[in-house]
């Protein structure tokens, strides 16, 4: 089998489980999808054009089903900081699209194991409602990594986590989030780096049988299975992706 045909089924298969996992647990789209992809040797802007594609796409499907539990006053404040804060973040993406792909290995790779581990060691414990600076930081914080690598959602589900809200209602306002902000994303992608971006968010809408299949599994699994136990597993993955990424680079072989 010619090695593009191992390609294309290998970014298949990753579209599809990164589904599985956002629609679980209600992140981890791009957290899942962006190290892998880039592992393929995918240049890092046309991986965040795509995967934001795909997670558009997961995340409505996500916030249509959770609808009644959305809190949608929320998820358009988020998105008004997001986006402005996005176009800064894609700033930085230039930048790093300049570098060798085990440069850009390494760094998303970092990046990943902060978040992680930011997540593992920020647990407050639940409230009904928080100081206006903390939801600033969190959207501000989103914004930047959205716009940088794609990966906007850990400050978003540190602030949703943060209140006492079931889990539905945690998992459609940041479906929602993903969803309102991610048409700004692609704007803003195709002004930096030309239309022909875009033909990767049609690649994006193509695997969409992939994203549906994705959510059809996911979201029993999030209804029924455990919190904390399905988010452990995530956090485990994850941080497994981002090692991966790291070691390849730093001993020198991921050029």
């Amino acid at each position: 089998m010619p090695i593009e045909y191992i390609r294309y089924a290998l970014v298949g298969l990753i579209i599809f489980f990164a589904g599985v996992a956002q629609s679980a647990v209600g992140f981890g789209y791009a957290l899942f999808a962006t190290p892998l992809l880039l592992w393929l040797g995918l240049p890092l802007q046309n991986v965040v054009t795509m995967v934001a594609t795909c997670s558009m796409l997961q995340a409505s499907i996500g916030a249509f089903k959770l609808r009644a539990s959305v809190p949608w006053q929320h998820v358009r404040t988020t998105t008004i900081i997001r986006v402005l804060f996005m176009a800064i973040g894609l700033f930085v993406l230039k930048r790093l699209a300049g570098l060798h792909i085990a440069q850009v290995r390494l760094v998303i790779g970092v990046i990943l194991c902060l978040l992680v581990a930011l997540q593992l060691l920020c647990r407050p414990r639940p409230a009904v409602s928080l100081a206006w600076y903390w939801g600033a930081i969190a959207n501000v914080g989103s914004g930047l990594l959205a716009g940088i690598c794609g990966m906007g959602g850990p400050p978003l589900v540190l602030w949703a986590m943060a209140h006492d809200w079931p889990s539905k209602k945690m998992r459609g306002f940041l479906f929602g989030a993903f969803a309102a902000a991610s048409p700004a994303q692609l704007l803003f992608l195709s002004l930096s780096f030309g239309p022909a971006i875009l033909w990767h968010a049609a690649l994006g809408c193509a695997l969409l049988p992939l994203v549906y299949l994705g959510s059809l599994v996911g979201m029993p699994i999030g209804n029924r299975l455990q919190r904390e136990r399905l988010r452990w597993l995530a956090y485990a993955l994850l941080a497994a992706i981002g090692i991966s990424a790291i070691v390849p680079a730093l001993l020198g072989s991921g050029k």
